[in-house]
């Protein structure tokens, strides 16, 4: 009678480095690479949303700026 493999039986190191070279052949088969319009549109949404950041940050760095510079004066008047 033949042996089953249980699911506790792990293959080797070979078969597993194997299986998992095989696996990258597969995934990269299937890799497409982007046409020069869609390169383009992702390098815009890339550089809008970049923009979009900076402003966003500069907005907060002016406002805190004021908000420290308001306190800072304030606070030497206290004094």
């Amino acid at each position: 009678m033949a042996s089953l493999k249980t699911q506790t039986e792990r293959p080797g190191l070979i078969a597993r480095m194997r299986n998992w070279f095989h696996d990258i052949v597969a995934e990269l088969r299937r890799v497409v690479k982007p046409t020069p319009e869609e390169t383009t549109q992702m390098m815009l949404v890339v550089i809008g949303f970049v923009l979009v950041a900076a402003i966003w940050f500069a907005f907060w760095d002016v406002l805190l700026t004021r908000l420290t510079h308001q306190i800072d004066l304030w606070a030497q008047g206290v004094r």
